[in-house]
């Protein structure tokens, strides 16, 4: 009886012990089926992530931001409104209003419609002028970085002024394009490279007012068959080729056949956008198709950003913003807004050709009837300075298409 209750005990023991090791190997069995999958996931999960890594990279967008803003034209009034108690000038107050655009933006353009000769050549305005050579560094403290110099009036000091105003825009580092004081930097086309885009500038102007440069490469005018040069070796060492384009009928809101031709020859040779300046009034926004089926954005005027002429026309302007995007090896201009200015100055109706002062570029969401009241031109020989006139004027010659969230209030 004791014999059989130990038999049964070893039984017991062994049966228990068998349990045990069946249980563990259940254990390491199930174990090793996770490990296995959970590597088999891993990679999946790893290939799906390396996919998406890829897809990002491949979809990922480069962006380069752009405004620009019309003539710079620096009537007698202006630069005296500019001048310090020490002799010197300082314009930069000026331009306060586009403070923020000017900071946040990657490539600033403006027009400067007058030569800068400096001092030395005496200072003037109309007909002929003449302005201060602070001007560039003033333009390039605000944050421009991009001037077209090649206008009716860069010829009104000749060769000298020419001279004094590369020599004061040399001394900065805005790009800058239009007069030239030798064959080289003639035939030198202007880059510039943003977030890994590389851009060419290139300018023209229609004339220089019947004067005649002393050495022909002094000025970039309108030429076909030089356009069709410039653009085919631009395109060869750049992503981007921006032209400035000074053309047009002064004081009209639509572009003459001058500037169309012109335009269709900048799209058909492959230029990317064409800023214009010149008439003194804004001019409409287009698409151009080119004649390879490529599309060109042409701003044909800004109008005005800073100047002294007497009918609100003239003082209304725009800025136009836009995006170039690039995504693998395209690049596409996206975002185009035109945003309305104008600009503010006061002074005495009896006697505006002496004094006006105050002068300002605002944006119309910066600007107010109770300033424009204060206006010079407000009530003088028939104009009208009011926000529902500057919306009136802006929507008639821009398309809606360009607008953005301008509502024509503040």
């Amino acid at each position: 009886m004791a014999q059989n209750r130990k038999r049964k005990k070893r039984w017991m023991k062994k049966r228990t012990r068998n349990r045990l090791i069946l249980a563990g190997g259940l254990i390491v069995f199930v174990l090793l089926i996770y490990g296995l999958i959970s590597l088999i996931a891993s990679v999946f999960f790893s290939s799906d992530e390396n996919v998406d890594n890829k897809t990002t990279t491949a979809n990922e967008q480069t962006v380069v931001s752009f405004m620009g803003v019309g003539d710079n034209l620096i009537h007698d009034t202006v630069y005296k409104d500019a001048l310090q108690e020490d002799g010197t000038y300082d314009f930069t107050d000026m331009y306060a209003n586009f403070s923020e655009d000017l900071k946040n933006t990657d490539i600033k353009f403006i027009n400067q419609e007058t030569v800068l000769g400096g001092v030395d050549l005496g200072l003037s305005g109309y007909p002929t002028f003449n302005s201060p050579i602070e001007i560039a560094k003033n333009l390039e403290s605000v944050g421009f970085n991009l001037v077209n110099l090649a206008s009716n009036h860069c010829l009104d000091r000749m060769e000298q002024g020419i001279a004094n105003e590369l020599a004061a825009f040399d001394e900065t580092n805005i790009v800058h394009d239009g007069v030239y004081n030798t064959q080289e930097e003639f035939d030198t086309i202007p880059t510039f490279t943003k977030n890994g885009i590389t851009f060419s500038f290139l300018v023209y102007t229609y004339g220089t007012n019947g004067i005649q440069p002393t050495y022909t490469y002094n000025v970039s005018y309108f030429d076909d068959a030089q356009i069709q040069s410039d653009v085919q070796r631009a395109k060869e060492i750049s992503d981007v080729v921006i032209v400035s384009a000074h053309w047009g009928d002064e004081n009209t809101f639509e572009p003459n056949d001058f500037q169309k031709h012109y335009a269709q020859l900048f799209a058909d040779c492959g230029v990317d956008v064409v800023i214009g300046t010149h008439p003194h009034t804004i001019q409409p926004v287009e698409w151009i198709e080119g004649s390879k089926g490529n599309k060109m954005l042409c701003v044909y005027s800004l109008g005005n950003f800073i100047g002294g002429m007497l009918t609100t026309d003239n003082a209304i302007g725009g800025e136009i913003k836009f995006d170039f995007v690039k995504e693998g090896e395209k690049i596409s201009i996206e975002n185009v807004e035109w945003i309305p200015t104008i600009i503010h100055f006061e002074g005495n109706q009896a006697n505006i050709m002496e004094e006006r002062s105050n002068y300002q570029a605002y944006k119309v969401s910066q600007y107010t009837d109770k300033l424009a009241k204060k206006h010079v031109l407000n009530n003088y020989e028939g104009n009208v300075v009011s926000l529902e006139y500057i919306d009136s004027k802006t929507r008639e010659v821009i398309s809606a298409e360009f607008l953005g969230e301008y509502d024509g209030t503040n």
